[in-house]
């Protein structure tokens, strides 16, 4: 398999497709609220908090466009593992990151209906989206998280990261795609994602409901220390070539990770670190779709 290419920060292609960074307030919460869902009519925010290792998954109900109210946490979901990365597909199916069963299960991809704030019949997603082989307990820990879906529910995109104990953030940390076949999920070839993995961290994909946009976050080593450089989107002609080379959302500012689009692709939500604190924002898409 041929090297990945090192990330070369100058080299940053601007995009300025997108517009009006804005906060999101969460009425009732004040905590840490990161790594969110929109559900497709946008009634519902979900996100979870910070509190490692026991993330919980949170949801609030839309009282305007950047105004939700909260709720409380999402019922059958709540473990004392990490349990969050909430989305949603076109028909409002939730799937998101749990490893109440982790290492001993290395599925933690789970997919589940949603109502009122109750994860209905919470499974794992089959197939070969999961690294068990080279887990080391004690020592190293793939792990698959931070799930995204096209509309069709045809192909997933996801993160695919090593856990070392004392470190940080996981590395190598890239993301995955796979491609739905009688039920379960199976690898696309890497070379449809060739331009968007390097050396450094690309994880939390978010792809369009085509398909054919894919965007995420990128971490990269800059003068020997790790630095949040920001959010960026990739695209390609069809679901059979690979994503070109990305390009970074001028719009968006500050440390920021996880973005999601709304159900009508107008509006990219995501979390930003704040005097120590996570909170949700969005930009509006220039031109609407």
């Amino acid at each position: 398999m041929a090297q990945m290419p090192a990330y070369n920060l100058e080299k940053d292609i601007p995009n300025n497709e997108w517009q009006n960074e804005e906060l999101v307030t969460i009425k009732g919460y004040d905590a840490d609220a990161m790594e969110t869902g929109i559900s497709p009519d946008g009634k519902y925010l979900l996100f979870n908090d910070k509190n490692e290792p026991d993330k919980d998954m949170h949801w609030a109900e839309r009282i305007d466009d950047i105004t939700y109210q909260y709720k409380g946490k999402v019922k059958n979901t709540v473990s004392s593992a990490v349990d969050g990365t909430p989305v949603f597909d076109a028909g409002g199916q939730l799937y998101f990151t749990s490893l109440k069963s982790y290492p001993q299960d290395v599925r933690t991809i789970y997919k589940a209906g949603f109502k009122d704030g109750i994860a209905l019949d919470p499974v794992p997603l089959e197939g070969n989206i999961y690294v068990a082989d080279r887990n080391k307990v004690g020592k190293e820990l793939w792990v698959s998280l931070d799930p995204d879906i096209s509309d069709n529910r045809t192909y997933l995109f996801y993160s695919e990261g090593r856990f070392c104990p004392g470190v940080g953030f996981p590395y190598p940390f890239n993301i995955r795609g796979a491609q739905k076949l009688d039920d379960n999920y199976y690898k696309i070839e890497n070379r449809i994602l060739a331009n968007i993995n390097t050396r450094s961290l690309e994880y939390a994909p978010a792809i369009s409901a085509d398909g054919l946009e894919l965007f995420f976050s990128r971490i990269a080593k800059v003068n020997g220390r790790l630095r949040f450089i920001g959010i960026f989107v990739a695209r390609r002609a069809s679901v059979k070539q690979p994503f070109l080379q990305p390009e970074k959302i001028m719009a968006i500012t500050g440390e920021v990770e996880a973005p999601v689009l709304s159900g009508d692709e107008n509006c990219l939500y995501y979390h930003r670190k704040e005097d120590s604190r996570f909170r949700v924002y969005r930009v509006t898409r220039k031109k609407l779709k």
